[in-house]
């Protein structure tokens, strides 16, 4: 689910559709958290789907740790790319805003965390300073670092902002977080009340 102070909006007529900040969405809130509503597709029943409904995973899906693609049943699936992204997707079902996205501006993803194919390519023209031009599974390797330490960061402020989605995170998906990115006091504190 996304978080509620993002509104779908028309971005620009080469981008289309996008989701735009209604209020400040603060470093460290949680911008998007997987939920039961969301259609996970298992790879091998995509790949016997018509050849009419491929263009819909590609453009709003995307791909889990496992492979399985995921149809968020919301305006998710409108989140573009951008190199300099605002958001970043984790290992554990959620998305974290990685700076503070102020009202109008745009929620954006880098789409390498999406778990591309190995031959997966995608022209970027998302207009950043720090555009890539082609987005790529190699991009991952590359970034990993960089992506794990802007979230490190986020999810040390994320005890001290409103967490409009921490009510469908499961608290063992908390604690696997807390784990991964070495965080416990920080993390800990999204469980608070």
């Amino acid at each position: 689910m996304i978080h509620p102070h993002a509104e779908l909006a028309m971005v620009s007529p080469d981008i289309g559709l996008g989701l735009v900040a209604r209020k400040r969405i603060a470093r460290g809130t949680l911008t998007w958290v997987h939920d039961p509503l969301d259609q996970v597709l298992p790879a091998d029943f995509v790949a016997r789907l018509s050849p009419l409904y491929a263009h819909l995973t590609v453009r709003f899906a995307y791909r889990d740790l496992r492979g399985d693609y995921v149809l968020p049943w919301d305006d998710t699936r409108f989140m573009n790319h951008s190199c300099q992204h605002n958001c970043a997707l984790t290992p554990f079902g959620f998305e974290i805003a990685i700076v503070d996205i102020l009202p109008g501006e745009q929620l954006s993803n880098d789409y390498a965390m999406l778990n591309l194919e190995p031959d997966e390519r995608l022209v970027c023209q998302c207009g950043s300073a720090c555009c890539r031009g082609v987005i790529g599974p190699a991009d991952r390797l590359t970034r990993q670092a960089g992506w794990d330490a802007e979230i490190q960061a986020a999810l040390a402020c994320a005890g001290a902002v409103d967490q409009a989605l921490l009510q469908l995170l499961p608290v063992q998906t908390l604690a696997a977080a807390r784990r991964h990115y070495c965080l416990a006091d920080a993390a800990r504190a999204l469980t608070s009340p």
